[in-house]
């Protein structure tokens, strides 16, 4: 049990913070933190004397005296989240927010003087105060620290900072429907940054907030599959995520459809052109992970799969399994196919005409291993396909389609 400080103990304290140097200052903060980062609001006043309030004003004007010359401000800020995380602490939250803490904080963000840990602490700080409540989320907002965030994030290049980015982001939108759409369009807007951990956790955010704004639009669709060309596998994940989710509102699913079968077939030259290095070209990882999602995403949905065969996935697909340029292309539109034949005779049929019988039989049983059994003169006829493939319709055909737009949840794994 931790001893609680005396009134002349508190005075002691106060008098070594008052005349103490920078080290002294941070020797104490450090022995604070680590002595009472678990600690109620009446747990501290316990041990301050019922004058846990002096012991945080000092910090808080020590932090805005200090903070514009650098120095080590992630331990001031780790010290005030002490007396604001504390449960029942509430009169500390007023004391910090009545001296403008609020700003101070914000203004750490756009510091360039300010380290990565700095800007960490300084955000998970405002996140400690935004899940506070309502009241306090909106003055954060309209104190512009959503743009503040975002403008920290682009600029950063640590993973850490730009997850407490987000972090603080999903909660300023959660619980505050005034100011929702602002940090929704303030995600969107980073989604095209050059900053490839920025455009990650972008897409990440958008993907906890969307159901909280309404329907998506056909312009934020075509952000999230420029992000199919990412260097990055983990940039190209959460697209990938993030398209998943969009496809199950109806007014972008076709969108979100026909905008994967678009990227399927990059320039012809580029498809037939001999490989001239290891490195694979952009398009061609934009052309692999558009693939594996459509194939994600019809796998277990009927519905999704119509759409695609009849906006010409097939043919696409098909023209996927001559890229001998990037095998993983090959590959993933060979999964993506095996779902559509086993799910249409139409689609059956188009493929050993292509293939023929033997070789389909063979696709049937191994489609990731197929790439590497095609012979030279049966990749010229992939390339040059334009098979159409025609889903037969009837009376009863359309009563299903109707029910299962009416009822069918999509959920892909």
């Amino acid at each position: 049990m931790v001893m609680k400080t005396s009134t002349i103990g508190l005075q002691q304290l106060l008098h070594e913070w008052d005349h103490g140097k920078t080290k002294t200052r941070e020797k104490i903060l450090s022995n604070f933190i680590s002595r009472h980062k678990d600690d109620s609001g009446p747990d501290l006043e316990a041990e301050f004397a019922e004058a846990g309030s002096l012991f945080l004003t000092r910090i808080t004007t020590w932090l805005r005296l200090t903070y514009l010359l650098g120095g080590n401000i992630k331990i001031q800020l780790d010290a005030i989240k002490v007396f604001l995380s504390a449960s029942c602490g509430q009169r500390y939250l007023s004391e910090f927010l009545e001296v403008g803490g609020i700003l101070t904080v914000l203004e750490i963000l756009g510091l360039k003087t300010a380290k990565e840990e700095d800007k960490s602490s300084a955000m998970e700080l405002l996140e400690t105060i935004s899940n506070c409540g309502r009241k306090y989320k909106e003055v954060i907002c309209e104190s512009y620290g959503v743009r503040a965030a975002a403008e920290c994030m682009a600029r950063s290049y640590t993973s850490q900072t730009q997850e407490c980015g987000r972090s603080l982001l999903y909660s300023l939108a959660h619980g505050n429907p005034r100011y929702q759409k602002q940090v929704y369009q303030v995600l969107k807007d980073l989604l095209p940054s050059t900053n490839p951990g920025t455009q990650r956790v972008a897409a990440q955010g958008l993907r906890h907030i969307q159901k909280l704004v309404g329907p998506p639009t056909q312009a934020l669709v075509e952000n999230v599959l420029a992000l199919l060309r990412s260097l990055y596998s983990d940039v190209q994940y959460e697209a990938s995520e993030l398209l998943k989710e969009l496809v199950g509102h109806d007014e972008v699913r076709e969108v979100v459809i026909v905008g994967l079968i678009a990227l399927l077939t990059p320039l012809l030259d580029d498809v037939i052109r001999p490989p001239v290095s290891d490195t694979p070209l952009p398009q061609h990882l934009q052309q692999a992970a558009a693939a594996k999602v459509l194939g994600l995403m019809t796998e277990n949905s009927n519905l999704l799969a119509t759409i695609a065969v009849e906006n010409g996935a097939v043919q696409s697909l098909i023209v996927v399994l001559s890229n001998v340029r990037h095998p993983p292309s090959q590959q993933h539109a060979a999964r993506t196919l095996s779902y559509l034949v086993r799910m249409f005779t139409e689609v059956h049929e188009t493929l050993k005409e292509c293939l023929g019988s033997e070789l389909l039989d063979e696709f049937l049983k191994s489609p990731e291993e197929i790439h590497k059994k095609l012979t030279p003169t049966q990749l010229d006829k992939l390339i040059s396909n334009n098979t159409q493939v025609i889903l037969a319709q009837n009376s009863s055909d359309d009563e299903d389609m109707e029910l299962l737009q009416m009822t069918e949840e999509i959920t892909v794994q």
